[in-house]
């Protein structure tokens, strides 16, 4: 059996050295992992950060003292990929947020589309993060991706551009994703409702330098085109 993977808000910055492990991730790694006092771990906080220790007694409250006997640090995956998409509904958004952190995506924003059946809410974040650091647990990535305040298409064009990243646009008229050529550079990839974007929001981002990829003739759904992007990227 693999080591645990186990989340801790924050590191210390040397080894060797104690970690406060909070009551949640204590219990489910003394429930779900069966870990006992003196088995070991993989202690991450998210930030490409991995600590090797070992399972220390229970506080009071629930918390256990973990032991690090050694630090590391984990690259984040290049290039580096970012995921503007749809809301999709009910469990299909754990199913897309369940897709991103295994396979690498720096960051997802929500977007608001004028067709959007799903409109995201901050109310959203908690299970949304906890869905995120389970993935990431379970597919050992020590970066957990950050969640962005959703925005609209253009306005999530313009600040990946802002920031030095390249913008495209999944859309059916585009060229396929497997021969527009390997992309090497970060890419903010816009993934938009099963009503597809409007003609106002895709003539918005491609002024601003935004292209269009395919991922094939099918409508996809969301959580799936976010999947076939990252992967098609990732195994090219």
């Amino acid at each position: 059996m693999s080591t645990p993977w186990v989340f801790v808000t924050h590191l210390p910055p040397s080894a060797p050295s104690t970690c406060r492990v909070d009551a949640d991730e204590a219990k489910h790694a003394a429930g779900s992992r069966r870990l006992r006092t003196g088995d070991r771990m993989h202690l991450f906080d998210g930030r490409g950060v991995i600590a090797d220790a070992s399972m220390g007694a229970f506080n009071r409250d629930g918390s256990i003292d973990a032991e690090i006997d050694a630090l590391r640090a984990q690259p984040l995956l290049a290039p580096m990929l970012e995921i503007a998409s749809a809301v999709p509904k009910g469990d299909r958004l754990g199913t897309l947020l369940e897709s991103i952190g295994p396979l690498g995506a720096a960051r997802w924003t929500p977007l608001d589309c004028a067709h959007s059946v799903v409109k995201w809410s901050s109310s959203h974040e908690p299970r949304a993060r906890r869905v995120l650091i389970s993935s990431c647990k379970q597919s050992h990535q020590s970066w957990l991706p950050q969640i962005a305040v959703s925005s609209s298409p253009e306005a999530a064009a313009r600040d990946a551009i802002s920031r030095g990243l390249q913008v495209c646009i999944a859309h059916p008229d585009g060229k396929s994703i497997s021969v527009a050529g390997r992309i090497s550079s970060p890419t903010t990839f816009l993934i938009g409702p099963e009503g597809g974007f409007n003609e106002a929001e895709l003539q918005a981002v491609e002024a601003l330098g935004a292209r269009r990829v395919s991922l094939g003739s099918a409508i996809l759904r969301i959580e799936l085109a976010v999947s076939c992007v990252l992967a098609n990227v990732r195994l090219a």
